[in-house]
Formats: structure tokens, C-alpha cells, sequence
């Protein structure tokens, strides 16, 4: 639960100080091998209210169905949501309650697999319904209840983990998340044979330096640290952060852990790490914090199935016009191989939500969507990207 609650705050911490916009603009010439279409979609509800107040973050999006799942934990109430044809299709009630009990403690996240079980996601605590909606395993994150490779004293595995689409394992991170502990590396649990694999990755120190905190007083504390992305593919594990033009790539054949690094000609390649650090004010908290979200930052790898591409977006306050400072657009594409295919300016008057790109987002027919907050209506910013071979 406190790990879930870190989050939820963290969510807000990077979200703050930003209306998102509306946008709907027709197709924008970027260059003469990139071009997109921009625009709103609506989901059709009927007379239902679908679950947002948890910004579809409890949700999992099914590439195979073009279906988006979405949760409310404390009901078990699933919404079944058709992104093609952009309607609320149908509702599934999970129990709560009794041998088939979706809720423990309290369920923060499901996935839909490829062969139709659901898992739902609770701290250190999986539960596998199969496509009747019976119970028929639970796991827990802990030495005893694994085999395999056993997790340091004091560390653990974080709940917030990733499940594949065949839902042969789970990925998440693992290491001390106390105040000033350190993430280890990622945690892989195959589900099958409840096995555990620690693969060791040095990337917290470098990492932590982009942390801006104020001290309150003795013992309280806030902080803004960047974010960090899983992104599963196949067997394989990637890792991505907020701060830095990178990613670490887990081949699972190899058992190797590959860096690789890239070079953006439009935006800086990292944050700066320049961030005062005896701040003991929430108004300077709070202005440190804003030059830190407007310095580069790097969002979460989406998968396009279909088209095997990696799309990614990213942004930086161009302050080259001191009158008139404005956000910097990018969106890179990567090959399947996560080598930099390109990379495109958006248009200027083109903002894609969020700060920390920390919304909802996911690849739907080469389309990529983004959460769009509205009061009591769900709907996304769908931006198309059309790329011709150069």
C-alpha cells in the first residue's frame, strides 16, 4: 500500500502546474518523409460512468483484441472498452470477496494474456483468474515462496511490476525502497515454475542525482525524482528513464544487459543534475522542480506490434526567444532492433500530455493514444504518424 501511495503522489508531483489541452487539428506536414494526423476521440458510454479517477493507470491495454481493460479496485469492476470502435462494449464484475477474490489488499493494476487469464496486481501479491473468472493461483514476492536466485537482506520486489503478454513472467524492479535505498536492478519471476532471476543494473546512482528534495524538518521530507520504465518484449526486458537519452536492454538468450546510449540533434541528451539541494522551503521546492520538468525529458517506449517500430516521446523548453519560451516536441522512432531509426519535431502548437508522459498511452493500430483528463468522459489525444521509407 505505501508503495501505491508513492506512486499516486508521484504522479501528481509531475503532473502539477500543467492543463492538459484539447487538441483536434487536421494533418501537419512535418517533413517529406514524416507526416501525422492529430486529433480528439471519444469513448461512447451510454448511460455508464467508466472509472477514471485513478487516470487509467489500474488499466491494461490488449494489442492482440483492441481492447483497453479498466479497473476500479475497490469494486473488482472491470469496463471492457473497444478502441475501434471507441464504445464501453461491456462490464465484468470480479469478486471481491471469497475463494475468488480479486482484492487482498488492495488491487492496483490487471493483465489481460494472450490465452485469456487475467492477473490482478496487488503489493508482493499476484492473483490468475482463467477466462471463467476462477481463481486458479496466487503468488507472492517473497524468498520462500520462490526458487531460484534469493533477494539481498533488507530488499524486495516492487509491486508496480510489468506481466508479459503470454503471462510466462513478471518483471518488476527490486532493491531497498526506503528513504535513500537503492533500486538493484530488475527482478524476473518466471510464473510457471515460480522461479527467480535478479539481474543487476547500475543505473540508480546516476539516476538519483536528478532527484530535486526539500527537507522540511527532521524526518519530513519530499522529493521529485525522475521516473523509470519497463517495457517488456518478447522474453526480453527494457529499461528506460525520464532523465537521459538511454536504455538498458536484458537479452534473455544471452543473459547479457546491453546500454545502449542515443544522440538527439533536437533535444539535450540528459537533465542537467544541477539542481540546488539545501532546500528547506516548499515555494523553492516547488521552483527548482519546475526548472528540472523544463530541462529534457524522455517518455516510456510504446511497442507497435504490428509494424515492429518503438515510438517514444520526449520534450524541452526552447528558450532561445526569452519573450516568448516554448515547449520542444519529439517524437523518435526506434527499428526493432531499438536502433534509432529517426527522429521529428512536432509542430509547435502540438503539445502531447503531460510532463513525465506519466498519462495512459499505447500503440492501437499504428496509432499512438494518449489519456486525455476530462471531467466524467474518457477520451485521447490519437496521433498517426505516417513514415515513409528513406
Amino acid at each position: 500500500m505505501k508503495q501505491l501511495c508513492v506512486l499516486v503522489l508521484l504522479f501528481m508531483i509531475a503532473s502539477c502546474e500543467e492543463t492538459p489541452v484539447e487538441v483536434q487539428l487536421a494533418a501537419a506536414n512535418v517533413s517529406p518523409e514524416f507526416n501525422y494526423v492529430l486529433d480528439t476521440v471519444f469513448i461512447e458510454a451510454g448511460e455508464e460512468q467508466i472509472y477514471l479517477e485513478m487516470d487509467l493507470n489500474m488499466s491494461d491495454y490488449s494489442a492482440r483484441e483492441g481492447i483497453l481493460y479498466n479497473l476500479t479496485p475497490e469494486s473488482g469492476r472491470v469496463e471492457v472498452i473497444n478502441m475501434e470502435t471507441l464504445k464501453l462494449d461491456s462490464i465484468i464484475n470480479y469478486k471481491i470477496q471469497g475463494p475468488n477474490s480479486v482484492k487482498q489488499y488492495f488491487p492496483f493494476g490487471l493483465k489481460k494474456t494472450l490465452f485469456g487469464n487475467t492477473y490482478f496486481k496487488e503489493y508482493k501479491v499476484l492473483h490468475k483468474l482463467n477466462s471463467e473468472g476462477k481463481k486458479i493461483d496466487s503468488y507472492e514476492f517473497i524468498n520462500r515462496k520462490l526458487s531460484g536466485d534469493r533477494l539481498p537482506f533488507d530488499t524486495e520486489i516492487d509491486g508496480l511490476g510489468e506481466i508479459a503478454d503470454d503471462g510466462s513472467y513478471l518483471a518488476s524492479f527490486y532493491g531497498n525502497f526506503k528513504i535513500g535505498g537503492n533500486v538493484l536492478g530488475i527482478a524476473k519471476i518466471n510464473l510457471l515454475d515460480r522461479s527467480l532471476k535478479l539481474i543487476p543494473i547500475d543505473f540508480w546512482d546516476e539516476l538519483k542525482q536528478y532527484t530535486v528534495t526539500v527537507d522540511y524538518d527532521i524526518g519530513k521530507r519530499n522529493s521529485s525524482p525522475e521516473l523509470k520504465f519497463l517495457l517488456l518484449n518478447g522474453p526480453d526486458i527494457i529499461l528506460s528513464t525520464s532523465a537521459s537519452n538511454e536504455l538498458w536492454y536484458y537479452d534473455a538468450e544471452s543473459g547479457k544487459v546491453i546500454n545502449k546510449k542515443y544522440h538527439s540533434q533536437i533535444t539535450a541528451d540528459k537533465k542537467s543534475g544541477k539542481y540546488r539541494e539545501d532546500i528547506t522551503d516548499q515555494r523553492l521546492f516547488m521552483y527548482w522542480v519546475k526548472r528540472k520538468n523544463d530541462e529534457v525529458t524522455f517518455g516510456p517506449l510504446l511497442k507497435d506490434h504490428k509494424a515492429q517500430l518503438f515510438y517514444r516521446y520526449s520534450r524541452e523548453l526552447d528558450k532561445s526567444d526569452p519573450q516568448k519560451p516554448k515547449y520542444v516536441y519529439v517524437l523518435t522512432v526506434f527499428d526493432e532492433t531499438l536502433e534509432q531509426l529517426n527522429e521529428y519535431r512536432l509542430q509547435d502548437n502540438i503539445p502531447i500530455i503531460g510532463k513525465y508522459f506519466e498519462e495512459k498511452t499505447f500503440v492501437h493500430k499504428g496509432s499512438i493514444y494518449s489519456y486525455l483528463k476530462r471531467k466524467n468522459e474518457l477520451a485521447f489525444i490519437r496521433l498517426k504518424p505516417s513514415i515513409e521509407n528513406e
